[in-house]
């Protein structure tokens, strides 16, 4: 299947607002953090299930399986790999200590990830559950429904204050159920989704007035779901800002497919895991250590969004190299 420029808007979207606040600290406002914070993950479900949605033949759950853990699986292990060594010089030096680099250890054996890595067990597994689940009758899909949204609640109410170093340890491989089922109920929401766009015929404009319609609904609902709904709310909750921001997104981007203005998000979207894997724990590791420990300032603020703007030259430079001298790094052989 031929990449769609628009899904890769979307992704590229996506993952240029998680690098964004990782670093920003300060800056916005707090319904706006919260509403991007609401749809920069989903988006990469959403659009997974949308691209689901639209094959023509299924793989077999076993067959797509054995296809994600090369494109999925390998990835986590060589930068689970690359990440403990860049810890460990930073250990050497004195920046980390012991307790750190073996928690971070502990973190990938029992697919919590190191930074931003638990990203790839949680789409591998929410991805492979939605293709299971989806040829299954309609109870089946209520049954996990119910499963899923009753996990994620006592997790946390369990873990919600979780802040010792004990706790999280117990804390790590629940939080990997926890991001898994979550990325089948996301998943699913893509697919069941495009399933039902497929049904509708819109112009470009009227894509991209629905599009933006759903974006200011989702933004609404980040305030003003809690006094609409009371103590239901987190049960509506999952299925309005973290599912109406991506597809809104998607048709905004489907109704401006051909705009040269897309480009910057195409790139990043088409490499999105080249950012997603470096930004984090490694670019953003360097540039706290230059603006804290060298320059003597506080990582907050404006400085942050400064440092954010400075590290998109050297992300590019580094997904570059990773292209031409380390490919299989960020996108595996496929067979």
């Amino acid at each position: 299947m031929t990449r769609l420029r628009y899904l890769d808007c979307a992704k590229g979207l996506g993952i240029l607002c998680i690098s964004f606040l990782h670093y920003e600290n300060g800056v916005l406002s707090g319904p706006a953090n919260t509403f991007i914070g609401t749809f920069m993950i989903t988006i990469f479900y959403v659009v997974t299930g949308w691209l689901m949605a639209m094959k023509e033949s299924r793989d077999t759950t076993r067959v797509l399986a054995a296809k994600r853990l090369r494109s999925l699986g390998l990835p986590y292990l060589y930068w689970t790999g690359i990440i403990l060594a860049f810890d460990c010089i930073l250990w050497a030096a004195g920046y980390y200590s012991s307790y750190f680099v073996a928690r971070e250890a502990y973190k990938s054996v029992v697919l919590r990830g190191i930074g931003t890595l638990w990203f790839l067990p949680a789409l591998f597994f929410g991805e492979i559950g939605w293709n299971w689940l989806r040829n299954k009758r309609k109870l089946w899909w209520i049954v996990a429904l119910v499963i899923i949204m009753a996990y994620t609640h006592y997790y946390y109410v369990t873990f919600a204050h979780a802040t010792g170093s004990t706790m999280k340890i117990v804390q790590a491989p629940f939080h990997t159920i926890s991001n898994a089922l979550r990325a089948v109920l996301y998943v699913a929401s893509g697919y069941l989704c495009c399933k039902l766009y497929s049904k509708i015929q819109l112009t470009a404009f009227a894509e991209g007035c629905v599009g933006l319609g759903l974006c200011i609904l989702a933004y609404y609902s980040v305030s003003n779901l809690h006094s609409l709904l009371g103590a239901v709310s987190w049960l509506f909750w999952p299925f309005i800002a973290p599912v109406l921001g991506p597809v809104g997104f998607i048709l905004i981007f489907k109704s401006l497919y051909a705009s040269r203005l897309l480009n910057f998000f195409d790139y990043w979207g088409r490499n999105s895991l080249s950012l997603m894997v470096t930004h984090y724990s490694i670019v953003q590791v360097c540039a706290t250590i230059i603006i804290v420990n060298l320059l003597g300032l506080s990582f907050t603020g404006w400085t942050t969004i400064i440092a954010f703007i400075c590290s998109l030259p050297i992300q590019y430079l580094i997904t570059e190299g990773l292209n031409r001298y380390a490919p299989q790094l960020i996108r595996p052989r496929k067979k």
